[in-house]
């Protein structure tokens, strides 16, 4: 009796439901496929609105077409609708199950009735086992999809994507935009829009105030206007042959307007004037309406806080201040005779590129070389607004500061230059006295040319009497008179003066950065020249007019280094963009040249000025035996010998400190000079009187102590008392420096005028609180390079580091973590 068909089991059962489930699905989704396709189109278009803007007829005819499409595709799958067998559902399992030769459909055959042969029956036994084994390897794979082979440009996700477009465009009128897709309506009527009318007003570029668009202009009742802004005014949808009726009207005036396609019109007009803006039609009906409030600009003021000064260059120094509503667009000077102001004279002195709305500064103007210079004039400061407005201070009268000349004949041919301009009627006296200038011994002593530019200025000024040919003659008698007095020194003066006038003016307009360098490196190589002319004129200085000359300030001397370091430290501002801070930079080098004077060396130096030179060279001396005895160290270190020679290859500094001979004993002795030195300069200022600094005291005791250590041959002893001597020696400097400045402020100053102390006073962290164009030594020591620069640095860094990466995680962490906070 044969066994049981597994087939009828339930486990078998449930996986051949699945198996027909697939095939049907699989057969049923690509015919379904156009249906879905269709009906997704029908609600993409419906969420993004579109059936609702199309008329009525186009809508139904669409919506009918849709509905066509769709039944027609539902009736092309009707015959993939159609449940799978269960032939089809053995097929899929033996295939998923990797069956061969029908094994599943095989367990459903029977032997035929009535064949009783043992040897066939026990064959087929074995026969239907080996088709039980294979239920164990039973499997089924996920249904399918055939629409990859139909579709292979992938479409069908174009299309998914564009209908979650949709979703997104509907928000939350999903519903009723799909109810709207399958409930056409007639468009209901539009009504002709209203006149609508709006107003723009820009104002003047120079107020840098915003311009009033719509959103400030509509429903308001009132709007501010600042003077000189420019309206406009469009009307749009007006009826069809109205646009020639509508005016537009400021207060009882009528503006012109122009009209546009589509019924709209344009005005556009300056506001001048207050009052109300109306827009009429044809029949005076107002279809809009401001308020204008006209905000008047007020014309600017300036003022001089304080009474103009003379530089020692002779220059003038002007403290101005000047204001206006809107900003500052030029601040000038005018001079003019004191009986003649209508001849005034006008010189710019400064063009914000910014136009700040007030302006506090000063200004240095070398009026030596005008014609009024000597002379009593009439002077006041002019600002003007981005308007053309001007507003002018008080008017001051005073004598133009005019060039003090050694030289006998410069001074005569100065004296003539001031009398051709006082009194323009007497050039045919001036020209005789310059013709008698040319042929005098003294002119005949100087070059040739001396004499030949005085025949020439004295026949140009007979010829003198028109204004023009009349200053070109007082030009050419200041040219000369200099060139007399100076020589090459008055033409890097000049020089000097023009490029910084240059750079002044580069910085005001915001010139480019390689003009600006250029202009910097001409301003160095100016301030080089001047100073070397300055000092070469210092040295051919008779001796007996050096000696008359009134100490110096110590306070106010300045080394070469110090002009150059601020140059380079406003050249660094420049580069990371402050140019603000640069252009203050450079006004306080200009203030520092404009009080210049050369120290020039005396036949006789008083005792304080010899002391404190003494003990300059006694600190050099000093920091030279500390730095050797610091090499003696470390040559003892790496096991050399004080005497031994330097290795070839070792540094420059090394071959000048640790020099043949240089040994413990020779530099004990010369410590023992230096020692007894010190003594004899505190006995000598004990003798004249000074006040001896107790520092100078402990650096005695220091070079002792250091003398006795190379004097055992300890140079790692010698050290630490070294330095300390060497910072008490500074310290002893600094006092007897302090010392000379009291003197000096107690005593009279340049000039016979005494110094006030209480112009050094200083700030709690001992900074001086003014500056007059000197260096401080004491207070807090400024850096050597400006910290700006030194912020790029490390921000360029950082950034480097932060894009190597190659570096730990931890530390790009960290770079990033310093970027983000800075």
């Amino acid at each position: 009796m044969e066994a049981a068909d597994p087939r009828t089991t339930r486990s078998f059962r449930a996986r051949l439901a699945a198996a027909r489930a697939a095939v049907t699905l699989e057969r049923a989704w690509p015919a379904l496929a156009p249906a879905a396709a269709v009906a997704l189109l029908f609600v993409t278009l419906a969420l993004f609105g579109l059936w609702q803007k199309l008329p009525f007829w186009a809508h139904l005819a669409g919506l009918v077409l849709f509905v066509l499409a769709f039944a027609r595709a539902l009736w092309a799958a009707r015959a993939a609708l159609a449940p799978a067998g269960t032939e089809a559902g053995l097929q899929r399992l033996e295939a998923d199950s990797g069956i061969r030769h029908q094994a599943l459909r095989a367990l459903g055959d029977r032997l035929p009735d009535g064949l009783d042969d043992p040897t066939t029956r026990t064959l087929w036994e074995r026969h239907r086992q080996q088709l039980r084994g294979t239920l164990s390897r039973l499997r089924l794979a996920p249904p399918r999809s055939d629409l990859p082979r139909r579709d292979p440009w992938a479409l069908r996700a174009l299309l998914l994507l564009v209908m979650v477009v949709a979703l997104v465009d509907a928000r939350g009128q999903v519903g009723e935009r799909l109810a709207a897709a399958f409930l056409p309506r007639p468009a209901p009527a539009v009504a002709a829009p209203a006149a609508e009318a709006s107003l723009w007003i820009t104002p003047p570029a120079y107020t840098r105030r915003p311009p009033l668009g719509l959103a400030q202009t509509r429903g308001a009742d009132a709007v501010s206007v600042p003077a000189g802004s420019e309206a406009l005014v469009q009307v749009h949808h007006l009826p069809p042959g109205a646009a020639d009726e509508v005016r537009v009207m400021l207060g009882e005036e009528s503006e012109p307007a122009k009209e546009l396609a589509g019924g709209s019109i344009e005005a556009r007009f300056p506001v001048d004037r207050s009052g109300s803006l109306r827009i009429l039609d044809g029949a005076d009906n107002e279809l809009a309406g401001w308020r204008l409030e006209l905000l008047a600009d007020e014309p600017p003021t300036a003022s001089l806080p304080e009474q103009p000064g003379v530089t020692h260059r002779s220059s003038l120094r002007l403290a101005f201040e000047a204001s206006d509503d809107y900003g500052v667009a030029e601040v000038a000077l005018l001079l003019a005779p004191p009986d003649r102001p209508e001849e005034a004279e006008r010189l710019s002195l400064t063009r914000p590129a910014s136009q700040p709305p007030a302006v506090s500064s000063h200004a240095y103007s070398d009026l030596t070389a005008h014609p009024l210079a000597g002379l009593p004039v009439r002077l006041w400061i002019e600002a003007v607004d981005g308007a053309g407005q001007t507003g002018r201070s008080e008017a001051i009268e005073m004598v133009l500061p005019a060039r003090a000349f050694k030289h006998p004949l410069a001074r005569a041919v100065i004296e003539q230059r001031r009398r051709l301009v006082a009194a323009p009627e007497q050039r045919r006296e001036v020209a005789g006295a310059i013709e008698g200038l040319a042929r005098s011994r003294i002119a005949g002593q100087l070059p040739a040319v001396v004499p030949l530019s005085l025949h020439i200025a004295a026949l140009r000024t007979l010829d003198a009497a028109e204004p023009a040919r009349r200053r070109a003659v007082v030009d050419l008698l200041w040219e000369l008179a200099l060139f007399i007095e100076e020589g090459q020194l008055a033409t890097a003066e000049n020089e000097l003066r023009a490029l910084q006038d240059q750079l002044q003016q580069a910085l005001e307009r915001n010139a480019e950065d390689a003009e600006i360098d250029r202009l910097m490196a001409e301003l160095q190589q100016a301030i080089d020249r001047y100073l070397e002319e300055l000092a070469r004129q210092a040295m051919q200085m008779p001796p007996q007019d050096q000696a008359r000359r009134q100490p110096i300030d110590p306070s106010q001397l300045v080394a070469r280094e110090d002009l150059q370091r601020m140059l380079e430290r406003a050249r660094e501002l420049m580069r990371n963009g402050s140019r603000e801070a640069a252009r203050e930079m450079l006004a306080q080098l200009r203030e520092m040249l404009e009080n210049l004077q050369m120290a020039q060396g005396r036949m006789q130096p008083s005792p304080e000025e010899q002391a404190l030179g003494d003990l300059q060279r006694m600190i050099e001396l000093q920091q030279n035996l500390l730095d050797r005895s610091f090499e003696m160290q470390r040559q003892g270190e790496m096991g050399q010998s004080p005497q031994q020679q330097p290795m070839p290859g070792e540094g420059e500094g090394q071959a000048e400190q640790g020099r043949p001979g240089d040994s413990p004993g020779r530099a004990a002795m010369e410590q023992e000079g230096l020692r007894r030195a010190l003594g004899e300069l505190m006995r000598r200022m004990g003798e004249q009187g000074m006040a001896i600094p107790r520092a100078l005291g402990q650096a005695e005791m220091e070079m002792r102590a250091a003398r006795e250590a190379l004097g055992e041959e300890a140079p790692e002893r010698a050290v630490p008392p070294q330095g300390e001597a060497v910072d008490n020696l500074q310290q002893g400097g600094q006092a007897m420096l302090e010392q000379m400045r009291q003197q000096l402020g107690q005593g009279p100053g340049p000039g016979g005028e005494p110094l006030r102390q209480g112009r050094r006073g200083r700030d709690p962290l001992g900074r001086a609180q003014f500056n007059d164009g000197g260096w401080d030594p004491s207070g807090t020591a400024l850096p050597e390079d400006a910290d700006l620069g030194r912020a790029r640095g490390v921000l360029e860094e950082l950034y480097r580091r932060s894009g190597e990466r190659h570096r730990p995680p931890v530390e790009l962490d960290y770079y990033k973590r310093l970027l983000d906070r800075f």
